[in-house]
């Protein structure tokens, strides 16, 4: 990154119109963002129509803050009513929704608002020093690493999650089926779509992932007075403050889930998603009370959230510096720049300095606003979790019907949305995590892409997934993540047979 371009980039950011659309950017992005169904690539969407009037760097500027305060949007539902707004927000449900039935609403919003904010301030200051050699690493991988890395990040999640990780394993390969119901990439044949058009081309996340949470969870509050049952539950800013002061006495949680979304955002493909677990599932395994994980410890909100506002400025990466989008975000903010006359790839940091500074910069002010914007209305959102369940439960199945429909406009997505939810419940009632299974649904058409790429690329030779010390560096990081927990169990229990018979 040009240092000497930063002063110029100030000069052109710090106007009256761009801090105003800057403003306007992050409000629209968090609302949009909140709205089960109506994820960060469908907002920036709809804004980018709007940006043909403005100047690139205005127009780079607006869609930039969208981003931002989308991504973190998506939190809010997942606190309050068992819902992620968007697909980063996912983990986000396994800690922040029990701590909201326990009373704590108000801190596990603040957590989610601080641990978003600092990691969006983090990754972008690493990427606004270090977007070249970011780039050059993340140009590592290839079909063959992304293919790897997927089949890790499955593995991690569904071993680390929950006490039995042959349910997580089911949970996660029925997920891999269930991505597999479209049709061939390659041939075109159709597979496991049961006659149904919709499912041709793909399965749709929205309407999976709105009904394994929100419709199951519906199952479960009709038989209660509220999301949260405390009477006395505290509504004032002063709990949402205690949120934040829990964040900043957690500096090494932090630090890891920001180096995680970063580093994972910064890779082609791999999306907020696959980092929101891979935190989630590290901090699980490195907590000294890992039983603790998915029952409401602020933990497992700091892993998702402070890892998911890394991703937003990592993906930033290989979109400017390769000119292959880091998400489904970042590929309609990469249609935005080609739009407006700014080509992104390997001469990018040459011929559109200047561009790169402010986008960059740009950052930094959205999480600024974020932080105020979120502060000042998160002490009202609280309040939905003491609403009666007769009226919450109509509410919430009037905004997952929307959300559903609204994605593709069919009728489909509402009767998938509903088969999911009874799917979800019944899982819920056998143990079996719905995280693998999501996890399952968003990586397989990654891991199938990259499985397919490759073969061709290799002649179908098999030895071509071990070339690089990269891949074979996650293939021994795979095969680590299946015999941890084994080991795991053996040595806890031959530690419990010594101290009983000390006794």
């Amino acid at each position: 990154m040009a240092i000497e371009h930063i002063p110029e980039a100030l000069g052109v950011l710090l106007t009256v119109e761009n801090i105003a659309f800057i403003c306007i950017g992050v409000m629209f992005g968090m609302l949009a963002g909140s709205i089960p169904g109506f994820t960060g690539t469908n907002t920036v969407a709809i804004a980018l129509p709007f940006t043909l009037g403005m100047t690139a760097e205005i127009a780079l500027v607006f869609l930039a803050a969208i981003y931002i305060g989308a991504s973190y949007g998506g939190a809010i539902p997942a606190v309050l009513i068992n819902t992620p707004g968007t697909a980063g927000a996912t983990a986000t449900v396994l800690d922040a929704y029990p701590m909201s039935q326990k009373g704590q609403a108000s801190k596990a919003l603040g957590i989610s608002i601080l641990a978003s904010v600092i990691g969006g301030f983090f990754a972008a200051f690493i990427v606004l020093l270090l977007l070249g050699p970011i780039g050059d690493f993340a140009f590592m991988f290839t079909n063959r690493e992304v293919f790897v890395l997927g089949l890790f990040g499955l593995a991690a999640v569904a071993v680390a999650i929950g006490d039995n990780f042959r349910k997580g394993l089911v949970s996660g390969f029925a997920g891999l089926l269930i991505a597999a119901m479209p049709v061939d990439p390659t041939t075109g044949q159709r597979r496991l779509d049961f006659g149904f058009f919709e499912l041709y081309d793909e399965v749709p996340f929205v309407p999976v992932v709105v009904g394994l949470f929100a419709i199951s969870e519906l199952f479960y509050l009709i038989n209660k007075k509220a999301i949260s049952e405390d009477t006395e539950l505290d509504t004032s800013y002063g709990q949402i403050i205690e949120g934040f002061k829990y964040v900043i006495s957690k500096p090494i949680d932090l630090a890891r889930a920001m180096i995680i979304g970063l580093s994972i955002g910064s890779m082609p493909g791999a999306g907020t998603s696959v980092a929101n677990f891979v935190s989630w599932g590290t901090a699980k395994s490195m907590s000294e009370k890992p039983e603790q994980f998915g029952e409401g410890n602020p933990e497992g909100v700091i892993a998702s959230e402070g890892s998911n506002s890394a991703v937003t400025a990592g993906s930033l990466v290989p979109t400017l510096a390769l000119g292959i989008p880091g998400s489904g975000t970042t590929a309609v903010m990469l249609a935005a720049l080609l739009l407006h006359g700014v080509r992104p790839g390997p001469e990018f940091m040459q011929d559109f300095a200047l561009e790169a500074n402010i986008i960059i910069l740009s950052l930094f002010i959205a999480n600024i606003v974020l932080l105020i914007f979120a502060f000042a209305v998160s002490k009202y959102l609280v309040r939905v979790v003491t609403m009666p369940a007769n009226v919450i439960v109509p509410a919430i199945l009037v905004l997952t019907v929307i959300g559903a429909y609204a994605m593709r406009s069919s009728v489909f997505d509402i009767w998938l949305m509903f088969l999911f939810g009874i799917i979800g419940f019944v899982m819920r009632e056998n143990d079996y995590s719905l995280i693998p299974l999501i996890l399952g649904v968003i990586l397989g058409p990654i891991i199938e892409g990259a499985f397919l790429r490759s073969m061709l690329v290799s002649g179908n030779d098999p030895t071509y997934f071990f070339g690089s010390g990269l891949a074979i560096a996650l293939w021994i990081a795979l095969v680590l993540t299946f015999v941890s927990r084994p080991l795991y169990n053996i040595s806890r229990g031959v530690i419990g047979s010594r101290t009983n018979l000390l006794n």
